[in-house]
C-alpha cells in the first residue's frame, strides 16, 4: 500500500497542485517558482550539511556516538533529493526536513530506537577511539587496548582439489 501511494497518489497530487497554482499564478511564474525552490533548497542543504559535518567531527573527537548526527545527515540528503523533485508537496516535506527543529522532531522515533546494546550484548561505544588511535599512533595504552579487540588472523595456504 505505501508503494502504491508513492507511485500513484503522490505524483498525481503534485501534478494537481502544480495545475492549480499554475491557474492562479500563471504557468511561467509556476515554473520559476519550481526551479527557484529547487535551487534555493539545494543551497540551503549545502549550508546545513557543512554545519552538520563540523558537529559530527567534534562529536567523534569527544568520543561520543555520532549516530544521531548521521541520522540527521541522512535526513538532509533526503531533503536535497526532495528539493530536486519538481512539485510543491515534495518541497514542503523537504523544507520540514531542512529546518533543524522539525528535523529533530521527525527523527526522534528513529533516535530512540537506535540507542541500546549491540548484537553481542555489549554497550554501544563510539568508534572515535579507533579514529584517535589512527591519528595518534604514539599512544601505547590506546594501541594495546585497540589490539585487544582485534580478532586473531591465521595465515596459510590451500589447494583446491577436483573431485
Amino acid at each position: 500500500m505505501p508503494l502504491l501511494f508513492f507511485l500513484l497518489v503522490w505524483p498525481l497530487a503534485e501534478i494537481w497542485l502544480m495545475i492549480e497554482i499554475g491557474q492562479q499564478a500563471g504557468g511561467f511564474n509556476t515554473l520559476l517558482l519550481i526551479v527557484g525552490t529547487a535551487l534555493l533548497g539545494i543551497l540551503l542543504v549545502q549550508l546545513e550539511w557543512q554545519k552538520l559535518s563540523l558537529q559530527l567531527r567534534e562529536k567523534m573527537l569527544r568520543r561520543e556516538t555520532p549516530l544521531p548526527l548521521l541520522l540527521e545527515s541522512m535526513a538532509l540528503g533526503l531533503s536535497g533529493l526532495l528539493f530536486l523533485i519538481p512539485g510543491f508537496i515534495s518541497d514542503f516535506i523537504a523544507l520540514l526536513l531542512l529546518i533543524p527543529i522539525s528535523r529533530k522532531f521527525l527523527l526522534l522515533p528513529l533516535k530512540t530506537k537506535a540507542t541500546g546494546t549491540t548484537y553481542d550484548g555489549q554497550a554501544r561505544r563510539s568508534d572515535a577511539a579507533d579514529f584517535e588511535s589512527i591519528q595518534r599512533p604514539h599512544a601505547d595504552a590506546s594501541r594495546s587496548q585497540h589490539k585487544a579487540h582485534r580478532p586473531q588472523v591465521l595465515e596459510g595456504e590451500y589447494e583446491k582439489k577436483d573431485d
